[in-house]
């Protein structure tokens, strides 16, 4: 296990009115950029947006997740940026993905909770939340990988 490898998981509000027709396009710009960069780092993960919301994984060295986590809380695109866990790490749950697209609903449960917690983000249990959120993103990838393009 290469002491290095790290795991970080995060949740933030979307910049963007999750109703208008820019809302695909703002998630395929990210997607884009993020699989570029990702891949040109040896960084993998995965990316839920479902409304309004992102939350996502990134997996890898250390110092490239810094890197990439640094980016994303200048991005005008996220408010509200909550950092639930970062830390060593292995295996990777998405190594095959430079950044997986775990869709765009995750139903109206996860994003109640979600609501509720940047909302009241002292009263997040990263640990517990962070594990509900890789298991339910994996199994997104996953339906998503058996469902095709």
């Amino acid at each position: 296990m290469s002491l290095t490898e790290h795991a970080l998981i995060y949740v933030s509000r979307s910049n963007s009115n999750v109703h208008d027709s820019s809302a695909s396009e703002i998630i395929r710009s990210i997607l884009a950029q993020s699989r570029a960069k990702n891949a040109r780092l040896g960084v993998t993960g995965a990316l839920l947006f479902s409304e309004g919301y992102f939350c996502q994984v990134l997996e890898g060295e250390r110092a490239a997740v810094e890197e990439i986590f640094g980016a994303i809380e200048s991005d005008p695109r996220h408010r509200n940026i909550t950092l639930l866990t970062f830390r060593p790490s292995t295996p990777r749950r998405f190594p095959d993905w430079s950044m997986a697209y775990a869709g765009s609903t995750a139903g109206p449960v996860w994003t109640r909770k979600m609501e509720g917690l940047l909302a009241n983000p002292s009263e997040i249990d990263s640990d517990q939340l962070g594990r509900e959120l890789l298991v339910l993103m994996t199994d997104l990838v996953r339906q998503q990988d058996l469902d095709g393009p």
